[in-house]
């Protein structure tokens, strides 16, 4: 628990503390002594908030009005079909508002939080995750004298036994509302009472030993990081679909050539050039460059025919498609190999660095079926594809797809396979002014996609991404109906029109009014200016201006 960090609610008169200053981590002193429940851990359904709000509503009603709860973590949006539109805080507000008295306190690090807990009156400290993992918060929890109430899954009882701690434990069924609000009731029932701890002595005695480990744990991965594998480099195919690039093609070759990884071999395709500078070049680079395949294609078969083609001569054990535009970092493809023989992937992404007409670095965030099917948030560009996944899942080959590799990772995400992104970019993508955005589909691109996703025989798909798909349409069916939503938005722009209507007849009405006097004052205006003229044209203003000329000429004054 290194950070705790959320927005701070009032709640039933009770303040609430934020800001990461340790001095504002002091509870509250409550007149009438009321017992202090302690929810300890992120306020997410996977650490069991759910079930300690309904825990806390199952409660008798007396009880209730002799606790105070505090929610002692991160403020996160839910993940549940049912909640997704709500963050934590404004769930734990809708159930508990009037009903019990609670706070959240946010912005503490963990030893911030550790302190805080120390500080309350023998407060009752609530674990509730129900997924079996090693969770630090009973490693923090269980060294202190604070009673626990603890959900029995793997891992809180095996933590709580490397600190010694026996008593004060009230444990309780995983993801039972029930059986938590029967431990609570019981712990608070034994309030104020202490449990027993290990003595100071023991407890740095245990935490030397855990640090001890953990040391070892460190060290040991960085040997095996730094040992060399003696295992074979595996074999990488670079295939080029080419069509009329040839002013692209020979930076691209360059930079394969340039690389430091050995095992390659590299396939170059014409997919029927009709430029003749394009089949020339073509030519002389098959000459120029003996241990790369370069095959022609007489007429035009498409961007998936080709790469099937390609995959089919392939000998290779992972395989990487790019198009000319594509400029290979000199380290691209052992970082490649390095990370799927390390993860054992089926595909290696990794963020795209663009140039040219456009520079900038574009990350992919990645991501699940329902998002994978709007658009491909794995990115065009450059994906190492192991060759068995390839194999197995041909691409399409219409030639008015060219979102082949949208289509491989999307089949990959179905049946569950292993997809990594290595954080750092390894190739440079030539951005010119007729490129586009080829991270967006095309409609027919999108419905290829769904096509080509449902040859996938059922027994293959991911139970997880079923379930993905199920509560994408379960919020779909619980959000307001697209139409109902437009004829709302339609209505309050009739209501705007005809408000600005009546705004403009009003100020219309008021150009009447004022019509009159303004033809006056113009009028006015006229005749004066008339006057002027007539002034300006008599013979006394010119003999005027002669007198005032004299007497500048002689030196005299020239006022009236």
């Amino acid at each position: 628990m290194d950070e705790i960090n959320t927005i701070g609610i009032d709640s039933n008169s009770t303040e609430c503390l934020t800001g990461s200053d340790s001095r504002k981590a002091k509870p509250i002193e409550a007149s009438d002594r009321k017992i202090p429940i302690v929810f300890f851990g992120r306020l997410e359904e996977r650490k069991g908030l759910r079930t300690f709000v309904e825990a806390l509503q199952c409660l008798d009603s007396s009880l209730q009005q002799k606790l105070k709860i505090t929610f002692l973590g991160k403020v996160v949006p839910l993940y549940s079909a049912e909640l997704c539109h709500l963050n934590s805080q404004q769930y734990i507000e809708r159930e508990l508002k009037d009903r019990v008295s609670y706070e959240i306190v946010s912005n503490l690090y963990s030893a911030q939080a550790i302190q805080y807990i120390r500080d309350l009156d023998h407060p009752i400290v609530c674990l509730t995750s129900p997924e079996e993992n090693f969770p630090n918060t009973a490693l923090e929890m269980g060294q202190l004298p604070v009673n626990l109430v603890v959900s029995d899954t793997g891992g809180f009882r095996e933590t709580l036994q490397l600190v010694n701690r026996q008593s004060g434990l009230y444990w309780f069924k995983p993801k039972d509302a029930d059986s938590l609000a029967l431990m609570i009731s019981k712990a608070a029932l034994d309030y104020p009472r202490s449990p027993t701890v290990s003595s100071r002595a023991e407890l740095e005695r245990v935490n030397q030993d855990l640090l001890a480990k953990k040391l070892e744990h460190i060290e040991q991965a960085f040997l095996r990081a730094v040992t060399p594998d003696e295992s074979p480099l595996p074999k990488i195919t670079i295939a080029i679909p080419y069509y009329n690039q040839g002013k692209l093609l020979p930076d691209c070759l360059a930079r394969i050539e340039a690389q430091t990884y050995a095992n390659v071999e590299v396939i170059v395709v014409d997919d029927g050039s009709t430029e003749e500078y394009s089949r020339d070049l073509f030519d002389r680079y098959s000459s120029l460059l003996p241990n790369c395949q370069f095959i022609r294609l007489e007429t035009r078969q498409g961007l998936g025919s080709v790469r099937n083609f390609a995959v089919a001569q392939s000998t290779g054990d992972y395989f990487l498609a790019i198009d000319p535009h594509v400029l290979l970092m000199p380290f691209a493809l052992e970082k490649f190999a390095e990370a799927a023989c390390r993860s054992g992937a089926a595909i290696v992404t990794c963020p795209r660095k663009e140039v040219g007409a456009v520079e900038r670095l574009v990350n992919f965030p990645g991501g699940s079926l329902p998002v994978l099917l709007q658009s491909n948030v794995y990115g065009q560009g450059c994906h190492l594809f192991s060759l068995p996944l390839l194999k197995k899942f041909q691409q399409t080959e219409s030639k008015d797809i060219r979102t082949q590799s949208w289509e491989t990772i999307a089949a990959a995400v179905v049946i569950g396979e292993k997809i990594i992104t290595y954080p750092y970019p390894l190739y440079e993508y030539r951005v010119t002014a007729e490129t586009g955005n080829i991270d967006q589909p095309h409609p027919r691109e999108q419905y290829s996609l769904r096509q080509y996703l449902a040859k996938i025989p059922p027994a293959q798909w991911s139970p997880r991404q079923i379930y993905m798909l199920l509560t994408a349409i379960q919020q779909l069916q619980n959000s307001p109906p697209v139409e109902e939503e437009a004829h709302s938005r339609i209505a309050a722009l009739q209501f705007e029109n005809h408000a600005l209507h009546a705004e403009i007849s009003k100020l219309r009405s008021q150009i009447a009014v004022l019509q009159p006097e303004i033809e006056r004052i113009a009028n006015e205006a006229h005749i004066a200016k008339e006057r002027v003229n007539a002034m300006e044209t008599s013979k006394f203003w010119k003999l005027r201006s002669r007198w005032f000329h004299i007497k500048r000429a002689v030196g005299l004054p020239t006022s009236e």
